[in-house]
């Protein structure tokens, strides 16, 4: 898709989440937007981390660039502070660093993202925000065993938040660590507080029942992520998986066809359809 096809498609998303929002008349048709909307998001977060980086990139090729004369060193990119920018207070600072983390995990630079997110902690130990974050960058660059201490303490700080906790679930989904899985997430669930975290908890808990072959909860628990996230064309492909790997092939392509009906564009929506499309032809579906 072109970059003029991609902005085209996020501003129609944009618009049919507009429309339908002013359209729901209840909390139960508000609610079930909720997945688009946290996909919209996401793709907008990954857009902005794009564009951030190739502003760093230009400003470092500003700041190197011998035939610049020494005036050019003041120029300033938007949205990218200059090179040894004096910091107002040690807060100001650890947001900067924050912000720059969350960039770096948006373009998938996670061992980056730990350096900033690091020196955001150096700046302000107390933020939080930025630990929570580091704690992501960790679980997406692999580092389960960093990533998990750093959860801990953000429970420890505070043991109301239920997207720590969600993320603590799916930490040991990875470690598989099954059963402490299940108490994280559905911790979370219970005290249902937190839509988003609500809505992955469920997700995550149908990943675990799936990587411990008991389909059944793990279609329920799939079932129950569509509910609340029509458009996670993730669920979608995860409950075909765990159709077909429980012998049900034809219900698989029925919930690959209706994930690609929710989000055709999506990584997880082309996915669905390439899986359908394998199955269909007999032949055996992509599922790793």
């Amino acid at each position: 898709m072109s970059e003029p096809e991609l902005l085209e498609d996020l501003l129609a998303r944009y618009r049919e989440l507009k429309d339908a929002l002013l359209r729901a008349s209840t909390q139960s048709e508000s609610n079930q937007l909720i997945g688009a909307i946290t996909e919209l998001d996401r793709d907008l977060r990954d857009l902005e981390g794009r564009i951030g980086k190739l502003r760093s990139k230009l400003r470092t090729l500003i700041e190197r660039s011998r035939w610049l004369s020494d005036d050019t060193s003041s120029i300033t990119v938007p949205g990218v502070a200059p090179e040894g920018a004096p910091l107002h207070s040690d807060k100001l600072g650890a947001s900067t660093y924050r912000q720059k983390g969350w960039d770096c995990i948006a373009s998938g630079d996670f061992e980056d993202a730990k350096q900033h997110l690091t020196r955001a902690l150096e700046l302000a130990p107390d933020d939080i925000e930025a630990l929570s974050t580091l704690g992501w960058a960790q679980a997406m660059a692999h580092d389960y065993d960093d990533a998990l201490m750093t959860y801990q303490r953000v429970l420890a700080s505070n043991p109301q938040d239920e997207q720590a906790r969600v993320n603590l679930g799916y930490i040991c989904l990875k470690k598989k660590i099954y059963g402490e899985a299940v108490e994280h997430l559905t911790s979370a669930i219970r005290a249902g507080q937190d839509r988003k975290a609500t809505l992955y908890g469920n997700y995550y808990l149908g990943l675990v029942y799936l990587a411990r072959e008991m389909y059944q909860d793990a279609e329920a628990y799939f079932q129950l992520t569509i509910e609340l996230g029509p458009a996670m064309s993730e669920a979608y492909f995860q409950l075909g998986r765990t159709r077909y790997l429980a012998g049900r092939k034809a219900d698989a392509v029925s919930a690959w066809r209706e994930g690609l009906a929710a989000n055709a564009y999506s990584p997880w929506g082309i996915r669905c359809r390439d899986a359908a499309r394998a199955v269909e032809a007999g032949e055996v579906p992509l599922l790793d």
